[in-house]
């Protein structure tokens, strides 16, 4: 299998101010590929630029082998990148079913008798298809997730951009998100996941990037990575000084 996704030395930012420099980093079909990082990073700037939310100022963005860099995040969706969101924001009057039929019509542009196949097919998927009838607003926190996660699946993507759906779980959550995305990855999708949950990096990512200073530190397997020198100084916080002295 080849890539998916290539970024190829990009620079992006918000107005004058440049938050990614010279990023590269390349993506392959099928596999889960974890993003870590200090808090402004890059991360999220990285997943804006990909989905079109922002262009980049150099570099180039490559997605299933046609260049996207000034595609519009419409057209991109409909290329097939879905994202979920690190708070998810359900349409909480509707139910859990509506709000993914939401995403397959008006992300996917299917018709509604289409979309309802598909809104199905998602829920399935995410474990929330016995509670496709609850109201959003009712749901926990793991099924809000879940449900995030279900709405980017309603969009039919290629690629699926997780942004630190972990996030304030408990350890037995945690490990049912794991299951979720073993069970995505087994389905055929390619995924993108930043957390700052470290197990689910070890154990769940076959590729793993830590970011620092909108350029990436060190990309390779994920325990190597973690052990790293590098990413110990920046992301784990310890200093350079203390690792020579151990």
């Amino acid at each position: 299998m080849g890539n998916i996704l290539t970024f190829e030395n990009v620079d992006a930012g918000y107005g004058r101010v440049q938050i990614l420099h010279d990023l590269s980093f390349s993506v392959e079909e099928g596999e889960v590929y974890g993003v870590i990082g200090p808090n402004g990073c890059g991360k999220t700037t990285m997943f804006n630029a990909l989905i079109g939310l922002i262009i980049p100022t150099k570099g180039k963005i490559t997605f299933n082998g046609q260049d996207v860099t000034k595609v519009k995040p419409a057209a991109r969706c409909h290329m097939g990148i879905g994202r979920t969101y690190q708070v998810p924001r359900p349409f909480e009057g509707m139910s859990v079913f509506e709000n993914v039929l939401v995403a397959a019509v008006h992300g996917a542009g299917h018709s509604e008798h289409e979309g309802r196949g598909v809104a199905l097919e998602s829920l399935k998927l995410t474990d929330l298809y016995e509670k496709r009838e609850i109201p959003a607003g009712e749901l926990t926190l793991l099924d809000r997730k879940r449900l995030e996660i279900a709405r980017a699946l309603g969009t039919q993507p290629k690629l699926l951009l997780l942004d630190e759906v972990a996030a304030g779980l408990t350890e037995a959550e945690v490990q049912d998100v794991m299951k979720m995305v073993a069970d995505l990855k087994a389905a055929g999708y390619s995924i993108i996941w930043i957390e700052h949950v470290i197990q689910t990096m070890v154990e769940s990512t076959d590729h793993l990037m830590c970011m620092a200073e909108g350029h990436q530190l060190l990309i390779g397997e994920p325990r190597p990575v973690m052990e790293s020198k590098e990413v110990e100084a920046v992301y784990l916080g310890v200093e350079e000084e203390d690792i020579e002295d151990e």
